[in-house]
């Protein structure tokens, strides 16, 4: 008999790896759930854009009147910082203390 309800987040995430390799007919089989709700997530996931990135705002963790800063949102924001580089003429220079 197979499960009835909406998928767990644990069998979508199997559904995520899987449903480019497998047919919805074998994944049902393997979560012991209908085809027809395997394949509504499937279509739901070739609907997404492959490689779409999603700004920092649209991965913040929402709740009523509460914004949490997720780790994901956290690093969306950061930017990769350029080394500064440093021209010859400093990079030779070296100073010297003196010892009174």
């Amino acid at each position: 008999m197979t499960k009835k309800g909406p998928l767990g987040k644990a069998e979508i995430y199997y559904v995520k790896g899987h449903f480019k390799n497998s047919d919805a007919r074998l994944i049902a089989k393997e979560l012991d759930r209908p085809i027809s709700a395997i394949q509504k997530q499937i279509d739901k996931l070739s609907e997404e854009a492959p490689g779409s990135r999603q700004s920092a705002g649209e991965q913040m963790a929402r709740q009523d009147g509460v914004v949490v800063m997720t780790e994901n949102s956290s690093s969306a924001t950061e930017t990769p910082k350029s080394r500064v580089s440093i021209n010859a003429r400093t990079r030779t220079c070296v100073t010297k203390i003196k010892n009174d």
